[in-house]
């Protein structure tokens, strides 16, 4: 496995090319997000929706997923934030941050993790 472009006690981070974006391992808190947001930032020169993968996620803070809605609407007219989880509390979180806004351009998809 490759590794990661960020690491540390909580947080590994890689970027992926097919779907553009990245994928995160771990917990993001108040520590490590602004490091999320400066790697999401890097991967934002493609013309290409974004896929942040969260379905390794165990924990992610209220402020973090409030900062990928913000980043969501900086993104150009067309592009969309695609966000990939496992975790129905982070559904919930991002509800509470308006991420259901119909001029938000960012998607949730959520599997159902197996029983």
């Amino acid at each position: 496995m490759r590794r990661p472009s960020y690491s540390d006690a909580l947080l590994r981070i890689w970027h992926t090319v097919d779907p553009p974006g990245l994928r995160l391992c771990g917990q993001v808190d108040l520590t490590n997000q602004t490091v999320l947001m400066s790697h999401l930032l890097a991967v934002d020169g493609t013309p290409a929706d974004l896929t942040v993968d969260l379905r390794e996620v165990t924990f992610f803070n209220f402020s973090s997923l409030h900062a990928l809605v913000s980043f969501a609407t900086l993104l150009e007219p067309g592009r969309r934030l695609i966000l990939h989880t496992r975790t129905p509390v982070i559904a919930a979180m991002l509800l509470a941050c308006g991420w259901d806004r119909p001029e938000l351009p960012l998607t949730l998809l959520e599997e159902v993790p197996d029983e």
